[in-house]
């Protein structure tokens, strides 16, 4: 059977606006991020599915609400965006100046950061709330599920199962938009991969 998945980017935050970096901070959408994504969904831009999976973060869930509200939803905690640590809530103008920033520039932005999560602990964490996704899309028979979940989360997400080799960045996104992901069962369940991916 085919199943299809729709990872969705959360809508516009004010840290968002201002180019910061929000992993764990816990903001709500801001008045243009909700004004977006009711624009978005009058184009038709979302899929009706089944079944959302959701991450724990208030921008997350405010956007399922906005586009999902009448649909079974289920919060996936593994599915979160990582700790920037001492980048946390600050933009490029508060920490160029920073060593610690200009290091982590310089590393391609794929080190861990000073006092966040390290990327290989985020990796696992995302595999396993995917796989927990999958499970439970198996167990119910779910043809059709959309994931409101972050933009780190998805390119982790991508370049893991992706049926081709991209860097982590290239799957980067903006708010709002996402991805259709078309997953063949003997497919996922030999090789962990995908069979296809375009955008929404």
């Amino acid at each position: 059977m085919t199943k299809f998945l729709y990872l969705i980017r959360h809508g516009k935050t004010e840290g968002n606006l201002r180019r910061k970096y929000i992993g764990i901070t816990d903001e709500p959408l801001c008045e243009q991020g909700i004004s977006e994504i009711r624009e978005y969904i009058a184009a038709g831009h979302y899929t009706a599915v089944e079944h959302v999976f959701v991450s724990p973060r208030l921008r997350c869930l405010q956007t399922r609400e906005l586009i999902y509200p009448d649909i079974p939803y289920s919060t996936i905690p593994e599915l979160a965006e990582c700790s920037f640590g001492i980048f946390e809530n600050k933009s490029y103008e508060q920490l160029r100046d920073l060593a610690e920033y200009k290091s982590w520039i310089d590393g391609g932005g794929k080190q861990q950061v000073p006092g966040g999560e390290q990327p290989e602990m985020f990796r696992s964490r995302c595999l396993e709330g995917f796989n927990r996704v999958m499970q439970e899309v198996d167990d119910a028979g779910i043809e059709k599920a959309a994931l409101v979940i972050h933009g780190g989360t998805i390119m982790m997400l991508l370049e893991a199962f992706s049926p081709e080799v991209f860097d982590f960045y290239h799957w980067q996104i903006k708010n709002g938009e996402g991805y259709q992901l078309t997953i063949d069962q003997a497919l996922w369940t030999e090789k962990k991969k995908l069979a296809a991916i375009s955008k929404i």
